[in-house]
């Protein structure tokens, strides 16, 4: 079943499905337990989440259901964060896209939990050239949402990450892991990529 919500940051109505609700409640009641570092956190969301070099993983395993949210600086993907200035960078921008939506160049999964993807979307503002934010000091950034179902979840016991491989701008990853077993955050890097 789903449930009809409201996006905080378009102000939009969506209609999220019971799976996102669950990692979202597990979420908020796993931050409940440290405000403090999340109002600080919170609080320079915008700024900290848009660092050059560095990048954000949430992973959420759920049933047979593995979801992982990519966010990224158009820095780190493309070596620059402005709309287009040219057909070069218009097709940077296309190729990036692209890969981004491969997760099989992204993510290596054991082959044992035969998990197979069964959802991919990925945003940018650089990829709408017609809403061009004439903001001087404008920041961009890649969105991707992947949607994995896993036939054997007890064989998921690693995720490698090859993003960097792929976009070598991209230094450091936060990742943060949420499962009903635990809650893990950890930073990965290009030779410590599991």
């Amino acid at each position: 079943s789903c449930r009809i919500g409201m996006s905080l940051i378009t102000g939009e109505l969506y209609i999220m499905p019971r799976i996102k609700q669950r990692i979202i409640f597990l979420s908020i009641s796993l931050l409940a337990g440290s405000t403090p570092l999340y109002a600080a956190e919170h609080e320079h969301e915008e700024h900290a989440a848009h660092v050059h070099g560095e990048a954000e993983l949430l992973v959420a395993l759920e049933g047979s259901t593995l979801e992982i949210e990519f966010l990224s600086p158009a820095m780190n993907i493309l070596g620059f964060e402005h709309q287009p200035a040219n057909e070069v960078q218009s097709l940077a921008i296309e190729s990036a896209i692209e890969t981004l939506k491969q997760p099989g160049l992204l993510f290596r999964l054991p082959s044992a939990a035969k998990c197979d993807p069964v959802s991919i979307k990925v945003e940018s503002s650089l990829a709408k050239q017609g809403e061009q934010d004439h903001e001087e000091n404008t920041h961009s950034d890649f969105t991707g949402h992947y949607s994995f179902r896993c036939s054997d979840m007890s064989r998921l016991d690693s995720i490698a990450i090859e993003i960097f491989k792929q976009f070598p701008g991209t230094e450091i990853i936060d990742v943060q892991s949420i499962s009903k077993q635990r809650q893990q955050k950890i930073e990965l890097t290009p030779d410590r990529n599991t």
